[in-house]
């Protein structure tokens, strides 16, 4: 038997009961001198009157092994026994609370052997309506438009092969101003952006010049120190940065010129979230440039070759039928771009949030392709047809503006 705290009780108060208990009236003397009991003949009657009752509750039904029972936290039941859990029947034995895996970081390898993350070719959203584009002649006989960008002024601002800079309106009120004429200014102009100081600058590709114009229409040269000029953006510390056939180029609104060099010809260049300047290369590769000229590169899948920030933080680049994203620590996820998107050109920032390219030339003629920042890509055929397009850049009115064969156009993004 388990002597249980529940058995000791029972027994000590069955002795208290045999001790303190009067015999019964049928063993009392009787009047006229009945003969006695002994004591010990009446002690054992008590003591068996006791064993019979204990054995009376011990075969009462419910009364087996003195299970008592206790309610789990999930609503079922469990049995102690000796204090040890043990199942009820019918329900499944206590298991042991499952520990959560602890999250270890990996540490960050080097910039330049981290792997790119190749997305799934997305499926493009065949274009069900063409955009409709609002076209601004620039002049007659006028040789290919190349870059445009938002000046200061509120104007849009763009370079052409040979006839100069041109202003135009939101409106479409357009004035050119022609290139010094000298040898060393003839050259064909490429990049063009808005200055930190107000002014615009661009790049002249083919006599190594870096160009500046006031709103005013007052262009200066300066010597980019011997290196063919190509895009060129405003710089996070204030300075202008431009690409070239040989590295990367810095000149100050003063026009102090420094050149870094890098393993390949630059093409796009942009500025980035993380305070650096980021460029594409021939090479097949993104780079990042420090202030102070330290190079890093990070290779990618498709052939980049124009790039520009995201308002998601991140570097975006198009080239080689893809596009793709560069984060600031350098992950880079791409996009397939579907059939007959054509050679691409340029790319630039929405005034939707969206990253818009353009492409030329198509099957159907010229295109523009949007990608919001899930991947999630749209082609839209660009009417009337051009079939070369160069650049693209979000205006000061809501509009995407292009240059094209001859026109500058305008046209809205569409809202969905």
């Amino acid at each position: 038997m388990n002597h249980e705290p529940f058995d000791d009780h029972l027994s000590s108060e069955l002795r208290s009961l045999v001790a303190d208990a009067d015999p019964p009236p049928t063993l009392r003397p009787a009047a006229g001198g009945t003969r006695q009991l002994g004591r010990p003949l009446i002690v054992f009657g008590s003591i068996a009157a006791a064993v019979i009752a204990i054995v009376a509750l011990l075969v009462a039904p419910g009364s087996g092994a003195h299970r008592q029972q206790v309610a789990s936290g999930g609503g079922s039941s469990t049995t102690t026994e000796n204090g040890v859990l043990v199942p009820v029947a019918g329900e499944p034995a206590p298991t042991t609370p499952a520990v959560a895996p602890s999250t270890t970081t990996a540490p960050k390898r080097a910039a330049t052997t981290l792997p790119a993350i190749i997305g799934k070719p997305t499926t493009t959203t065949p274009p069900s309506r063409s955009l409709d584009v609002t076209q601004f002649q620039v002049q007659n006989g006028v040789g290919a438009l190349w870059g445009i960008t938002g000046g200061s002024d509120g104007n849009l601002w763009f370079s052409t092969w040979a006839d100069g800079i041109g202003r135009i309106t939101p409106g479409g009120q357009l004035t050119m101003f022609p290139y010094p004429q000298s040898p060393q200014s003839n050259g064909c102009p490429t990049g063009i952006t808005r200055g930190p100081d107000g002014n615009v600058w661009f790049t002249m590709w083919s006599c190594d010049k870096v160009g500046r114009i006031t709103p005013a229409g007052q262009i200066t040269l300066f010597d980019a120190a011997g290196f063919a000029s190509n895009a060129i953006v405003t710089g996070p510390d204030g300075a202008l940065w431009f690409s070239s056939g040989n590295g990367v180029g810095r000149v100050t609104t003063s026009g102090a010129v420094t050149h870094f060099a890098t393993p390949a010809s630059t093409r796009g260049i942009s500025p980035g979230s993380d305070g650096n300047v980021w460029f594409t290369e021939d090479s097949g590769k993104v780079g990042r440039i420090t202030p102070a000229g330290v190079v890093t590169e990070f290779p990618v899948r498709h052939q980049p070759i124009g790039v520009t920030l995201g308002r998601d933080g991140n570097v975006w680049f198009y080239g080689g039928n893809g596009v793709g994203r560069v984060t600031p620590s350098g992950d880079v996820k791409e996009w397939d771009v579907s059939q007959g998107a054509g050679w691409p050109t340029g790319i630039t920032t929405g005034p939707d949030g969206n990253v818009w390219f353009v492409t030329s030339p198509t099957a159907t003629g010229a295109s523009a392709v949007r990608i919001r920042p899930d991947g999630t890509m749209t082609v839209f055929d660009l009417a009337p047809n051009q079939m070369n397009q160069q650049a693209i850049t979000s205006g000061p009115d809501g509009n995407l503006w292009v240059t094209r064969d001859g026109f500058v156009g305008k046209f809205l993004p569409p809202s969905s």
